[in-house]
């Protein structure tokens, strides 16, 4: 794994006479301790390719192309509650203890109160469904 033969590749992806930042040198670094090289090749390349304009690529900084490198959402922890897809709200309210609805409807009342007081009902019930799957 070496590391000049990696910057000189992205020099040679961002176009003559550019430099990296001493932020960009950082990212390349703690590339290399997490990937390959080859690795990291594709996927600057790729980057540069796909997601920067070729009136951009110059100019930009490689660390537009982080998101690349991070990992996938399906091994972030994040908190996501599987049985609340299809239900009826009549049921689920009914279901609710009694402190749970209080805290649900105080937090519908702010929301209407927010925007003015002018929700339509197709509005008022998709924000319900997100209030509910918060408290159950």
């Amino acid at each position: 794994m070496s590391f000049s033969s990696l910057y000189k590749f992205v020099l040679k992806l961002k176009g003559r006479g550019h430099f990296l930042s001493p932020k960009e040198t950082e990212f390349l670094k703690k590339l290399l301790l997490q990937f390959s090289e080859e690795e990291i090749k594709q996927r600057l390349e790729r980057c540069f390719k796909e997601f920067l304009p070729p009136a951009e690529r110059e100019r930009s900084s490689i660390l537009r192309c982080k998101k690349l490198f991070e990992t996938p959402k399906e091994e972030r922890a994040v908190y996501y509650n599987p049985k609340v897809v299809d239900f009826n709200l009549a049921q689920t309210l009914r279901e609710l203890s009694r402190d749970k609805k209080l805290k649900l409807l105080e937090e519908l009342k702010e929301y209407v109160s927010s925007k003015g007081g002018k929700v339509s009902k197709e509005e008022l019930r998709g924000v319900l469904k997100v209030l509910l799957r918060k408290y159950l």
